[in-house]
């Protein structure tokens, strides 16, 4: 598996920081296909708005994973809408995808497509953990991806 990350943030004023987000990631058998347990998936935090585990190649009814996943992730951290006292953060992003190539199958529909969301995050930093809700509202799709309009997450928030 090869992989590339980068990662910039920048800040516009005080209370306005932006960060963008580039990812891509290739996985090849040596000498046989690979494993499924190995196939590269877009993960939830790089592609809000998409069920996690359900984009990208199917083999029936199973979402199989692909050979290569590309993302790119636009996200503005916003001023304080609420009291310092609330610790929470908002947000609102674009984020971008696309998962393909399946080795061991050439019948199967990669669904070679961009996907893409647009949304609002927030953030409350609590005793217990951060908890991160997230409004998503997808622009681009296969006919396979499983859509999701609300998440809710504890314990992490990036």
């Amino acid at each position: 598996m090869n992989g590339l990350d980068f990662s910039t943030y920048h800040d516009f004023s005080e209370d306005l920081i932006g960060s963008f987000k580039f990812y891509a990631r290739t996985i090849h058998g040596i000498n046989d296909d690979v494993r499924l347990t190995n196939r590269l998936f877009v993960s939830g935090k790089s592609l809000r708005g998409f069920v996690r585990g359900k984009v990208g190649p199917k083999d029936g009814t199973d979402w199989v994973g692909g050979n290569y996943v590309m993302g790119l992730s636009g996200e503005v951290q916003l001023p304080n809408l609420l009291p310092e006292s609330y610790k929470t953060d908002f947000s609102v992003y674009l984020d971008s995808a696309n998962i393909w190539g399946v080795d061991y199958n050439d019948s199967i529909d990669d669904s070679n497509k961009i996907r893409s969301s647009v949304g609002v995050a927030a953030n409350v930093f609590t005793p217990v953990g951060p908890l991160s809700w997230t409004l998503s509202q997808s622009i681009t799709k296969a006919s396979t991806d499983q859509t999701e309009t609300f998440n809710f997450n504890i314990g992490t928030s990036f």
